[in-house]
């Protein structure tokens, strides 16, 4: 451990160094953290920012040459625990592209490659494919299969004409859960659920496939939590075709799974935010 004494500290790991701020420096306390650049430098970077509320232009100015020297040696500077008003700085400064700010300390271990990133994990997927199964039971009195789950690359697979999109905030990962319908099997379902026949999609019924995704949500929530899934409240949106917009959600890989019934087809996509 270096310069224990000053107003940071730094641990030194195997890969990586992670630099903890206890206090707003003064003047003084910059020239000690700038003769420390050349120890520091050379490793990947993570500043603990937990205790700085602001930042002056004489210690911006020391970060910013620390930001330089790890970009020349190919490694990475994160910041973690940024303040808004810190943030708020960083922003006036035109710095908060150029400083690289991570949700947490296991998320710049995993952009720095130190850990995985988070996954999805087969508990997840099966609380959410055995909440579909149950939602559409319970609320259309429909009987569903499931034909597995697949991975799958390619941005628009398994997307139909109309989808019910809920995001997902949670402890392993963050990213969007799409239940996605044929026309004519929304219609069905959708009539099932009210006991009534529609023929059209409408403004006024779309908003049925956004109902089911929250519901399928809620039961899945049940699950997951109790298992420290930790999922947060989540607003469900209804998309109708694949605008651009849609299809960013999940830019890269994620989990596909089929659903069959008497009233038709339809998908479930789970996967990462971009």
């Amino acid at each position: 451990m270096l310069a224990e004494e000053y107003f940071f500290r730094v641990e030194k790991h195997e890969t990586y160094l992670i630099v903890k701020f206890s206090k707003n420096p003064e003047s003084s306390d910059l020239r000690q953290f700038e003769t420390q650049l050349e120890l520091i430098s050379g490793n990947h970077v993570i500043l603990d920012c937990d205790s700085l509320i602001e930042a002056d232009r004489d210690f911006i100015r020391i970060l910013l040459k620390l930001h330089l020297a790890t970009k020349k040696d190919n490694k990475f500077l994160k910041f973690i625990n940024v303040s808004s008003s810190l943030l708020t700085f960083f922003k006036k400064e035109s710095l908060d592209t150029t400083f690289k700010i991570a949700q947490d300390l296991k998320d710049a271990l995993s952009e720095i490659g130190v850990v995985p990133k988070r996954s999805i994990s087969t508990d997840f997927i099966d609380s959410f494919l055995q909440s579909t199964i149950k939602v559409l039971k319970i609320q259309a009195d429909i009987d569903v299969s499931h034909g597995g789950f697949e991975v799958t690359k390619t941005q628009d697979n398994g997307i139909c004409d109309i989808s019910g999109v809920i995001g997902i905030i949670c402890n392993n990962f963050n990213g969007s859960v799409i239940i996605s319908f044929p026309e004519k099997t929304f219609l069905n379902v959708l009539s099932k659920m009210l006991g009534d026949e529609i023929v059209e999609l409408s403004s006024e019924n779309m908003d049925g496939a956004a109902e089911l995704a929250n519901m399928i949500f809620g039961q899945a929530k049940l699950t997951l939590n109790e298992k420290g899934f930790g999922l947060k409240m989540a607003l469900p949106s209804v998309i109708l075709g694949k605008p651009d917009s849609f299809l960013s959600l999940h830019s890269g890989t994620a989990i596909l799974i089929p659903f069959y019934s008497n009233e038709g087809h339809f998908y479930m996509r789970i996967g990462l935010s971009a």
